[in-house]
């Protein structure tokens, strides 16, 4: 593993003794599959059991990797973030909602990380799944092309609003805002609504920002499409650059409608695209977001950026990663003076929990990244105990 990340004492210095074990027991747990499997029915049933579970899962798992069921809940760990030079992404962790009053819930509590973003400068973007505002079976039959019914065509005018009012929101409040990913099937869709909108905003300012899962073998051509528009029409493209969140439900589909798979056979096929899309990225201007967990890849942009004279500091590149993991990464980042931030999910503890064991059953990379974590973990706890 690379060097400049083994800091652990500036990488763990954010936590106590006791964070620390919890962590470790947590990760320990995380090696192994079949926990990770079962987990969102151990969940479900637990939360469901008056019998002070739910109290437990609060303050292990939850605690570990969400900020809080409420935003202002996560104020908290928000300031603590920012006192190490680490900025937050607050990430309302509802998606696959049903039914409008969901929608619009959902809606509200982006709205509200917008507006707090526009007033703490710790908040370095808001974020969105389109999922989370509108129906999966509508965006697919839209992207399919397929005719809407009346009532699918009033469904989708709201949708529409809704996205439209969040970019609208945040570029009025001088907020930087990212569209997740969704599964190709879809995603088609939520690109025409960020490119519509990068082209009406990102005149001065990359305001939008939308995801490239690299795993996709198109996506590196996409990639020189979008800089060849974004030339064309006098805008500056913004794109997080992601690995890919839903590798094992692409290829199942793809065998179930027997298609091709669109997404690259190996892990090397995905990491080679990754590392050229952040090299293609820095060298077009495209306002650039680097969420992962990937060492080599860190180090990777960290040398291209030294190379070609890209400030640390600069506004045009940003870090990331989801909070609870790779704090050698963020924190030893911060320290040397980049730009980096923490998916900080929030929202009721039931989603929450949902919605991690979901990365985690959709990431295998995330799954696997317990093992480092463990070596590291125990690294800073025997030199505290050194120390003592």
């Amino acid at each position: 593993m690379n060097s400049l990340f083994n800091d652990t004492e500036i990488a763990f210095r954010s936590k106590s003794k006791k964070q620390l074990l919890r962590a470790y027991w947590l990760f320990r747990l995380m090696g192994f599959p079949e926990l990770t499997k079962i987990g969102t029915y151990l969940i479900k049933t637990a939360l469901k059991l008056p019998l002070g579970l739910k109290k437990v899962i609060k303050s292990t798992l939850y605690k570990q990797f969400c900020g809080g069921e409420t935003l202002e809940e996560c104020q908290k760990t928000i300031s603590k973030l920012q006192h190490f030079d680490v900025y937050s992404i607050p990430d309302y962790v509802a998606e696959g909602q049903k039914g409008q009053k969901a929608f619009d819930e959902s809606m509200l509590q982006i709205l509200r990380t917008i507006k707090l973003a526009g007033e703490e400068s710790a908040i370095s973007f808001a974020v969105f799944k389109v999922t989370a505002l509108g129906s999966i079976d509508l965006l697919i039959k839209t992207q399919q092309g397929a005719e809407l019914s009346e009532t699918e065509q009033k469904e989708w005018e709201l949708l529409d609003q809704r996205v439209h009012r969040i970019f609208s929101t945040a570029v009025n409040a001088r907020v930087r805002v990212m569209v997740d990913a969704e599964e190709s099937w879809i995603q088609d869709v939520v690109d025409e609504w960020v490119m519509s909108a990068m082209y009406l905003y990102n005149t001065e300012q990359a305001w939008i920002f939308n995801t490239c899962q690299m795993y996709r073998r198109d996506m590196p051509i996409r990639l020189q499409q979008l800089a060849a528009r974004a030339r064309k029409l006098s805008f500056i493209a913004g794109v997080k650059l992601v690995r890919g969140a839903y590798m094992e439900k692409e290829n199942e589909r793809a065998v179930q409608l027997s298609y091709e798979s669109p997404i690259w056979k190996t892990k090397k096929e995905t990491d080679k695209a990754f590392d050229s899309a952040i090299g293609f990225c820095m060298s077009h201007d495209i306002a650039l977001c680097l969420g992962t967990h990937n060492e080599d890849s860190v180090a990777f942009a960290m040398d291209f950026m030294e190379m070609n004279k890209i400030e640390k500091s600069s506004e045009l590149i940003c870090f990331a990663q989801l909070y609870g993991m790779s704090d050698h990464l963020t924190f030893n980042l911060a320290a040397q003076g980049y730009r980096v931030a923490k998916y900080l999910p929030f929202g009721p503890m039931e989603l929450s929990l949902l919605y991690l064991f979901r990365r985690a059953n959709e990431n295998k990379s995330i799954s696997g990244q317990s093992g480092r974590e463990l070596e590291l973990l125990k690294k800073e706890l025997e030199r505290r105990k050194s120390s003592e």
